[in-house]
C-alpha cells in the first residue's frame, strides 16, 4: 500500500485495531497483552479457535499490503503441508502490513506486525515451574518467548480480560522500566550561507587572528547546510514521534522549508538561552551546547541532536532513559590518545581530552574512551547543578567564539562522565553507524546504508571537505536522503 506519511508507532496502533476490529467481528475470544517498548503488538486465542481465526484473517486484503505467516508448533510432525493442513499445529499467525512510499521505498518494519497466539487449554493436574499444578482450564503459552510478561491465563483472569475491551488486567500503573513524563528534543541549527551570519563570522575571524586553533573549527564544511534537519525531523516524525516537543536552536535564522506554526516545534534563538549576550556571536557548538537547559520550558528529560543524525528504525524513550530517572550514554571503543590537548587534535579530541583532566581533577577517577555520535541524552536539573557547582567552567566555554583546544564538550561528552561518577547515569548500548560523506567509497557505502535494517540511528557528518568536493556532496547526500525519508514531514511548509 502506497502512503504521503508514515508513523511507525501510529502504523502498530493502526494495525492493531483492525485486526482487533477483524477477530471480534467474528465472535473469537482474544486478549491483548501487556507489551514494553518496542515489543510488537500480541493478541492471545484459545488455540481451539485457531481455525476460525484463520478464516476470520482472510478479510485482511492483500491488495491493502496484508500478509500473514505462521510459525508451527515445535512437536508438530510430518510435512510442511500436513502442518499447514492441521490448524492445530499452528502456534501463531504473524499478520503484517507491508506500506511503501510513491517512490516505492518500503517505509513498514517488523515493529507494525501483530502477532496472534494460539495459547493450549490445560486439563487438570499439569505442574506449574514453581512446584504447585495449574488451575484446570488455564491458557497457557506454547511458543517461548523470552521477554514474555504473562506466561498464562487462569479462566478467572481469562474471562476478567475479556471483560476488559480484551486487554489483559493489570494494575493502573505504569511498568517500572518506563520512562516517566515527557521527553524534549533539541536540535542547534546553522545556515553557512546566509549572509548577515557570514558578515558576522568573518568579523568574529579576524578578531581571532593569532590564536592557535585547529582548522576544522573555522571550515566551510563545519557550517554547511544541505537541508540535514529536514530529513532527521522527517525520522523523528517516522520512527520517534514518542518526542513531546522540539526546540530549534539557531543564531537568529529559520529554515525557509520550516512550519513555525507547528505545535510542536518552537525556534529558539541564541539571545534566548545565553546568560551572557556580550558573548554573542558564538560559532562553537561547545559553547551553544554549555546553554541548551537553559530553554524556557524544556523537559526534565531531553536529548540533544545534531542535524546530521537521524533516526533509522523505531524507538522509544526507554532507549535513552531509564525507568529510575538516568540517562544513558554510548561509549565508543575509540580510545583517547595519550597526549595533552593541542591545536593539532581535531577539536571534538582535544575537548576530550580536556574532559579527561577533569575526571581525574574533580573525581579521581581515569576515562579512556570518545562517545559515540548518537543523540545525547541529558537530565536537566543534574545539568543545571553541574553548571551551578561548576559556573567558571560553563562560562569559560560559553565565551569560546569558535572550537578552542581549551574547550571542554559539556553536552556530548563531559556530562555523560560527570553524571555517571554521580549515580545519575548509565552506559548503554545502541545500534548505530558513522559514516564521514567526505570518505572516498562514500556512494557505495550509502547504498548498503539503504539496505540495512538493524540500526537505531546514523549520523552523516562532514569532517573537513574540500569546497571543491561540496557540489558532489550535496548532490549524494540529497539523493541518499530521499531514498531513505521520501515523506514530507508535518514540520514542512
Amino acid at each position: 500500500m502506497a502512503t504521503r506519511t508514515h508513523d511507525s508507532i501510529a502504523a502498530q496502533e493502526d494495525n492493531l485495531r483492525t485486526v482487533r476490529t477483524v477477530l471480534a467481528e467474528a465472535g473469537i475470544d482474544f486478549v491483548e497483552l501487556p507489551r514494553r517498548a518496542r515489543d510488537r503488538s500480541r493478541l492471545v486465542i484459545p488455540q481451539s479457535q485457531i481455525r476460525r481465526a484463520q478464516q476470520a484473517l482472510s478479510a485482511l486484503d492483500p491488495q491493502d499490503g496484508w500478509t500473514q505467516f505462521r510459525r508451527y508448533r515445535s512437536w508438530a510432525s510430518g510435512s510442511r503441508r500436513r502442518q499447514r493442513d492441521d490448524p492445530f499445529s499452528v502456534a501463531m499467525i504473524i499478520c503484517h502490513r507491508r506500506v511503501a512510499a510513491p517512490s516505492g521505498r518500503i517505509l513498514s518494519t517488523g515493529f507494525e506486525g501483530v502477532i496472534i497466539e494460539a495459547w493450549t487449554d490445560l486439563g487438570p493436574r499439569r505442574a506449574r515451574v514453581d512446584g504447585s499444578t495449574h488451575i484446570p482450564g488455564t491458557l497457557h503459552r506454547i511458543a517461548k518467548q523470552p521477554r514474555t510478561l504473562v506466561e498464562y491465563f487462569t479462566p478467572e483472569t481469562w474471562e476478567a480480560s475479556l471483560a476488559n475491551d480484551n486487554r489483559t488486567v493489570l494494575p493502573d500503573a505504569p511498568d517500572l522500566y518506563a520512562v516517566a513524563g515527557p521527553v524534549d528534543l533539541v536540535y542547534t541549527w546553522v545556515d553557512g550561507s546566509d549572509p548577515l551570519w557570514r558578515a558576522k563570522k568573518s568579523r568574529a575571524e579576524a578578531e581571532m587572528r593569532g590564536e592557535q586553533i585547529n582548522d576544522t573549527a573555522v571550515s566551510e564544511s563545519r557550517f554547511a547546510d544541505r537541508q540535514e534537519l529536514r530529513y532527521s525531523l522527517r525520522s523523528v516524525e517516522a520512527y520517534a514521534s514518542w518526542v513531546n516537543h522540539i526546540y530549534l536552536v539557531t543564531d537568529a535564522q529559520i529554515p525557509e522549508w520550516l512550519n513555525v506554526d507547528h505545535p510542536k516545534i518552537t525556534v529558539i534563538d541564541h539571545r534566548d538561552i545565553f546568560t551572557d549576550t556580550d558573548n554573542l556571536p558564538v560559532f562553537n557548538s561547545h559553547a551553544i551546547e554549555s546553554q541548551l537547559h537553559h530553554i524556557p520550558g524544556l523537559s526534565e528529560n531531553y536529548l540533544y541532536m545534531n542535524d546530521d543524525l537521524f533516526f533509522m528504525r523505531p524507538t522509544s524513550p526507554e532507549l535513552f532513559f531509564t525507568g529510575s530517572g538516568l540517562s544513558r550514554f554510548f561509549p565508543s571503543t575509540a580510545p583517547l590518545d595519550l597526549d595533552d590537548p593541542s591545536a593539532r587534535d581535531m577539536p571534538v579530541l582535544s575537548a576530550a581530552k580536556r574532559g579527561r583532566q577533569f575526571m581525574l581533577d574533580e573525581h579521581g577517577r581515569r576515562v579512556a574512551n570518545k562517545f559515540k555520535h548518537t543523540p545525547h541524552p541529558q537530565v536537566r536539573s543534574v545539568m543545571e547543578d553541574f553548571e551551578a557547582t561548576h559556573q567558571d567552567l560553563f562560562d569559560h566555554v560559553a565565551r569560546s567564539k569558535f572550537r578552542h583546544p581549551d574547550d571542554y564538550s559539556i553536552t556530548s561528552a563531559l556530562y555523560h562522565f560527570h553524571a555517571y561518577a554521580q549515580g545519575k547515569a548509565i552506559d548503554s548500548s545502541i545500534r548505530y553507524a558513522y559514516m564521514d560523506i567526505s570518505r572516498p567509497d562514500a556512494e557505495l557505502y550509502m547504498r548498503r546504508l539503504l539496505r540495512r535494517r538493524n540500526l537505531d540511528v546514523l549520523c552523516l557528518n562532514d569532517t573537513d571537505s574540500s569546497p571543491e568536493a561540496q557540489e558532489h556532496l550535496d548532490a549524494m547526500m540529497s539523493w541518499f536522503l530521499n531514498e531513505k525519508f521520501p515523506l514530507p514531514s508535518s514540520f514542512e511548509k
